[in-house]
């Protein structure tokens, strides 16, 4: 594990959501200094109220930095905002974005002492900057395909093409990611998602009020609502299906869920703080993962797999590639129809034995094993750059 190290990351907005990059990050802050450099943005933005909304969040964020709070069992984290204008398709505002990005974070290296920092990136967006910094080594860390996010900029694939060429080492959390992001210096390394394991295996301390009195068993999702996600019309089938059963919904939405009023039996209750999940999904008899199966889905290994596994329910997902690994414990739906089957065959599966071995499978992932198989690497990386 990499101890008394400056590391700078690129990541998402911190706190905003418990994203992989944000566990990694706070697992590395026990033992070292970490920069946290805020989202650099990979979609263009819209003219819609949720994204007026986060261009107003982020220009608050530039402008009323605040003092880094130490967060429990860990040291500081400095999160830095920069400001970058939006529109990365255009030359000249990426001429501009480095400009002020490498001011900000200069200024900000400097301020804090850091040398000879390992940079750690979730973002293609900060290619450009890669060799500005007195950087030991460069890492990234490939989560999705971003290209076939919605409103994803063109020019996307190449910041990521130009990132792979110059990174010291790839991780992937896909084989479908593995086998396309080569790199020049080694193919990439698989890096499972991982689990907060004393989150979600807490005890339920209260039932919500919003849930009071639900009916079980709970068939329950959690996670975004989305275009290219989330199958809405399954959710739909599955719950007219079975009447008896209530189909609980967690999380934000992107998309039209005016279809869930069809069904008496799906109770939607939006997003509520990470820090309450456990609470609302202990009620769950049955997690399911009713995604679309495309080219974005197929290259996703959806984090929320194993945090249903570590609190040991059944699962029901659609066929993607990188849950098959778990098929002994978890059931996998060729078509639509299998799919809602397969619910009912999960709810049966729910014995002491079965979800003992779920939550027990489980534990393999917890962030600091997964954060602990990307330092082996740098360090490795770095040993024998310093070998030459």
């Amino acid at each position: 594990m990499l101890k008394n190290r400056d590391i700078i990351i690129f990541g998402d907005d911190w706190g905003r959501y418990p994203s992989t990059i944000q566990h990694i990050g706070r697992v590395l802050a026990e033992n070292n200094r970490v920069m946290w450099i805020g989202s650099l943005g990979l979609r263009k933005p819209e003219f819609k109220l949720s994204d007026l909304k986060r261009a107003f969040e982020k220009l608050s964020s530039v402008f009323h930095q605040k003092v880094p709070r130490a967060e429990e069992g860990a040291s500081p984290v400095i999160k830095v905002h920069p400001f970058v204008i939006p529109l990365h398709d255009i030359k000249i505002v990426q001429m501009l974005n480095k400009i002020l990005l490498l001011r900000k974070l200069r200024a900000a290296v400097k301020e804090h002492r850091f040398k000879n920092p390992v940079l750690i990136t979730s973002s293609p967006v900060m290619s450009q900057i890669v060799g500005c910094l007195d950087e030991s080594s460069v890492h990234y860390i490939c989560l999705d395909d971003y290209s076939h996010f919605k409103g994803a900029f063109k020019r996307l694939v190449e910041f990521e093409n130009s990132l792979l060429e110059k990174a010291d080492s790839c991780f992937a959390v896909s084989e479908t990611l593995i086998n396309s992001r080569k790199t020049p210096k080694g193919n990439p390394h698989y890096l499972p998602q991982g689990v907060d394991l004393e989150h979600f295996n807490m005890q339920c301390r209260k039932i919500p009020e919003a849930l009071k009195g639900i009916r079980k068993p709970v068939i329950g999702y959690f996670g975004i609502v989305a275009p290219l996600w989330t199958n809405i019309s399954l959710i739909i089938r599955a719950a007219k299906e079975y009447p008896e059963y209530e189909f609980l919904i967690i999380g934000r939405v992107e998309m039209d869920i005016s279809g869930f009023n069809a069904a008496g039996n799906i109770k939607y209750i939006g997003e509520v703080p990470y820090s309450d999940l456990p609470d609302y999904a202990k009620l769950f008899d049955v997690g399911i993962i009713p995604f679309e199966e495309n080219n974005l889905t197929r290259a996703c290994n959806p984090i929320k797999l194993y945090e249903y596994l570590a609190m040991g329910i059944p699962v029901v997902s659609t066929d993607l590639t990188e849950v098959r690994k778990f098929s002994d414990l978890v059931f996998i739906a060729k078509s639509e129809d299998e799919f809602i089957r397969l619910i009912k065959t999960a709810v049966e599966d729910s014995t002491a034995e079965r979800n003992q071995a779920r939550s027990q499978r489980a534990m393999e992932y917890s962030w600091k094993a997964v954060t602990e198989k990307i330092t082996d690497v740098i360090l490795n990386t770095e040993s024998k750059k310093n070998s030459f």
